[in-house]
């Protein structure tokens, strides 16, 4: 027995390269605080309840020298705020402490309790609170967001406790304006084939080896595959048809034909049936 099969599989690959510059996803977060030199240069106002030293003004929590001393209360004070006022209102949600490295005793100094606060022009709003936090690791950043939407000019951390020594330091403070994350759209479920509908017929197609093949066509399918075969039959018409696999389609092809071959049919049978 011949079986001829015919196959079309066409794949076309496209590709555009574009070369240029660079930018920054719109999406990467920046520090809304300058890099300070001083409690007022470039812009805005470094300031904080003390400061234990020159060396440890407000502004060394904003001037992006992880290594330097930082900021640094005055001595048996282990509580204290270190504020920033910005030169107009701007909205924080996150902010990202540092604790500083040139004191072996970091990890005692560091805040443990504290509230993060925005000035209303009347009084402190407090819009993020933290407790008991002790697990400081020197160059390691700890960030805290929370929701916010109001623009506020001055914004402060409240510090009501350390974890123990004798003062109250903060390596470096940041302020950002975080984009919201928005989560990925759940995945479209692939929608179930459609169900064939009106009258059909089971196609049993048996050829001269014993072989028999079985299609599930609508009526319009069934009546052409037997004009086909009587027209061979009586002498015209090709001597292959070409029957279409529908949903016995498998693979990366846009569609499968089995061709039957006439003069290797022995007999076919067709059972109707009706779909609503």
């Amino acid at each position: 027995m011949r079986k001829i099969i015919t196959s079309l599989l066409s794949i076309i690959f496209l590709t555009i390269g574009f070369a240029g510059s660079s930018f920054a996803s719109s999406s990467e977060e920046t520090n809304l605080i300058p890099i300070m030199t001083s409690n007022t240069s470039p812009s805005g106002i470094a300031s904080a309840s003390s400061a234990w030293s020159n060396d440890h003004q407000p502004y060394s929590a904003f001037d992006r020298k992880p290594n330097d001393t930082g900021w640094s209360t005055i001595t048996d004070s282990k509580t204290g705020w270190i504020a920033y006022e910005f030169e107009n209102p701007v909205v924080v949600n996150k902010y990202v402490l540092t604790p500083r490295v040139s004191n072996m005793e970091y990890k005692r100094e560091s805040p443990k309790d504290w509230t993060f606060e925005g000035w209303d022009g009347v009084s402190w709003v407090v819009l993020d609170t933290q407790k008991n936090i002790t697990n400081w690791s020197q160059d390691e950043k700890k960030e805290f967001s929370f929701s916010n939407e109001t623009k506020y000019k001055k914004y402060r951390l409240n510090i009501t406790s350390n974890n123990g020594y004798v003062v109250l330091t903060l390596g470096a403070f940041e302020m950002y304006n975080a984009l919201p994350v928005t989560p990925a759209p759940d995945p479209t479920p692939t929608p179930d084939p459609e169900q064939p509908t009106g009258d059909r017929a089971i196609l049993v197609v048996t050829m001269d080896t014993g072989l028999e093949k079985e299609f599930d066509l609508s009526m319009k399918e069934i009546n052409s595959f037997i004009s086909w075969y009587e027209a061979k039959q009586a002498g015209s018409g090709t001597a292959s048809y070409a029957i279409d696999k529908h949903n016995n389609n498998k693979g990366p092809f846009s569609n499968r034909k089995d061709y039957v071959i006439f003069n290797k049919i022995l007999t076919f049978e067709v059972s109707e049936y009706s779909t609503k």
